[in-house]
């Protein structure tokens, strides 16, 4: 069977042709529903003041949080919700790569946030 060649050439279009907010309203879906995934995988770890000794005396060291999240970073989940979010992706798939990498970044934001006190 003889495959033919499509040429498929990159041109601007303008901001408010009806292409462009529908690619801005499913990454914001599809960014919400990645969020939910990975909110939803978050284990909470308890973790308890240290010792250490200061001018010759035992003194806890305690962080603003005891409760620190762990937030899923292994290539099983990430596969897991990348093949999630493909499911319903009309795109090309670097779409939903890029929704991942926002979602971790909101993410590792949040945390530093968080056990700073600030979250």
């Amino acid at each position: 069977m003889l495959k033919t060649l499509e040429l498929v050439r990159a041109y601007p279009i303008p901001l408010r042709d009806p292409r462009v907010s529908e690619l801005i309203t499913w990454y914001t879906g599809a960014l919400q529903k990645a969020i939910d995934i990975i909110w939803s995988s978050v284990e909470w770890r308890y973790e308890f003041p240290r010792l250490s000794e200061k001018n010759g005396r035992l003194v806890a060291v305690i962080g603003s949080k005891l409760k620190v999240p762990i937030i899923p970073k292994d290539g099983g989940f990430r596969r897991m919700l990348r093949n999630e979010l493909l499911k319903s992706c009309p795109y090309a798939s670097h779409w939903v790569d890029s929704v991942i990498r926002t979602a971790y970044s909101i993410f590792e934001s949040w945390r530093k946030r968080y056990l700073k006190g600030e979250g």
